[in-house]
Parts: structure tokens; C-alpha cells; sequence
């Protein structure tokens, strides 16, 4: 779509496939790295990420942008735009995405805690399953 479309993507009826992975390395100056569909590695997403650990990021943050823009990977795989033609309407159709889907419901260790249980050290509960943003990007009860 070109920058200047006025065409409405219906992102609430767009079905994003789970391909892709990110994967670790075991190199410790690239101990995450993304790969596509075919099981090819997303060169711009491994150079982010080196960036990032150069700037003192910490594996763990970089495991989560990791599987940020996995999801931005996925969607774009969805609306059939490659990653070096992606627009800001991409990125705002994006955005609505993310707003109006259930994140699937991740692996959790065996011996994990119940989503939602009080932590006994901090008495804070833990988080939740997540529940879609209604309107003005609230919680939907």
C-alpha cells in the first residue's frame, strides 16, 4: 500500500500465522536470533538486537524485543508486506492489531505458579491472562 492510500485495512478479521521463531544461539554477542518461515534468519532483527547488546542491553531485554518483532514479522507475513517495503500504515495497522487480538497463551513451566496467584515474598499477584483492549486501549471486562 502506498504511504498515501486512503484504503482501510481490516486488521480485526486478519488471521497472523504462528511462523518463525526466535531461537537461542548460544553465541554470547548474539545469544537470540529470529528466524522467518523458512527457517531463514532475519538479518535486520539479528543487527537491532547486536545493536542493542552493545548498548548494554541485557540478554533478557533482548529476548523480548526478540519476540516483539517476531510478532511485527508475523504480521507483516499477514498483509503480504515485505520488511524493507513496510510503511507507517503497516505500523499503525499493526498497532490496531495488537490491540484488538488475544495474545496466545504461552508454555508454562510445570511446577509455574497459577497466572493470577499472589507471590508469597512480594504479596503481589502475578499477571493475569491477558484480556483484548476494548475501546480507548482500556482493559475489556
Amino acid at each position: 500500500m502506498p504511504e498515501h492510500c486512503t484504503t482501510v485495512r481490516d486488521v480485526a478479521a486478519l488471521r497472523v500465522a504462528r511462523i518463525g521463531r526466535v531461537e537461542k544461539s548460544g553465541d554470547p554477542l548474539r545469544p537470540f536470533r529470529l528466524v522467518d518461515a523458512d527457517g531463514t534468519e532475519v538479518a535486520a532483527v539479528s543487527e537491532f538486537l547486536h545493536h542493542m547488546l552493545a548498548d548494554d542491553a541485557s540478554p533478557a531485554s533482548l529476548r523480548s524485543y526478540a519476540y516483539e518483532l517476531l510478532a511485527w514479522v508475523r504480521f507483516l507475513h499477514a498483509v503480504d508486506v515485505p520488511w524493507y517495503l513496510a510503511s507507517r500504515i503497516e505500523a499503525r495497522d499493526f498497532a490496531l492489531w495488537l490491540k484488538t487480538t488475544k495474545k496466545p497463551p504461552r508454555q508454562r513451566r510445570p511446577d509455574a505458579p497459577a497466572p493470577g496467584s499472589v507471590n508469597p515474598i512480594t504479596g503481589r499477584p502475578r499477571p493475569a491472562r491477558t484480556t483484548p483492549l476494548g475501546p480507548g486501549g482500556t482493559l475489556a471486562r
